[in-house]
């Protein structure tokens, strides 16, 4: 899930930085400038169908009293890292840090979450702008010299040599966001750790089939 810090330094899950999609174009609040109450007035189902009418947006100490004991969760940061005075201390008192994972494409946010929050896993998002003008060499050493627990990068970045490499330093390996199961089954024969997909049912499914044979 995607978190925004609010004005009144409430920590909102949402994808984007405004409203402007979620309420189909009614309201065009951005996060970071709008209190939790204002956020909550928001209709940011009624886009998606009647059945969803006035959902709300919710706020991560909600979420983090809903989702099951045991479950793992990750966490993307889509700010800087003021966020963190507000996401330590709810973290710490969930009792759940164990199954909280933080990634950001901010490696002060992901470097940051790891020295104040070490009991959670943190991961540094790279996409195609990172490697434009760095190797993955230079993500390996960066990332082990934060003491991150790994990368998480475009798929279409990844290779068996690329996850050989990071794993050989000590690194975990995720990728995103991957939606067909060709593709997820090429990407686990390379051993990573696990994908990022907006169709998690499917690609079960079909590595269930494969694995069974």
């Amino acid at each position: 899930m995607d978190v925004y810090l609010t004005k009144d330094k409430k920590i909102a899950v949402i994808h984007d930085k405004d409203t402007k999609r979620v309420s189909g174009g009614a309201s065009m609040l951005k996060v970071a400038e709008s209190t939790c109450e204002e956020l909550k007035k928001v209709d940011a189902g009624s886009f998606k169908g009647v059945a969803f009418k006035d959902e709300k947006i919710p706020m991560l100490e909600e979420v983090l009293d809903v989702v099951p004991a045991g479950k793992k969760l990750f966490i993307e940061i889509k700010c800087g890292v003021e966020i963190m005075q507000s996401l330590v201390p709810m973290i710490q008192n969930s009792g759940r840090a164990e199954t909280i994972v933080i990634i950001s494409f901010s490696l002060d946010v992901a470097a940051l979450a790891k020295l104040t929050l070490p009991r959670c896993e943190s991961y540094w998002l790279l996409d195609a702008d990172f490697f434009s003008s760095a190797k993955i060499e230079d993500a390996i050493k960066i990332a082990a010299a934060n003491k991150l627990d790994g990368l998480d990068i475009d798929y279409k970045l990844a290779s068996a040599e690329v996850i050989r490499k990071s794993r050989a330093a000590g690194l975990k390996f995720y990728v995103w966001t991957v939606d067909t199961p060709e593709t997820a089954l090429i990407l686990k024969s390379y051993g990573l750790d696990g994908i990022t997909t907006n169709k998690p049912d499917a690609i079960i499914e079909r590595v269930r089939e494969k694995t069974a044979r």
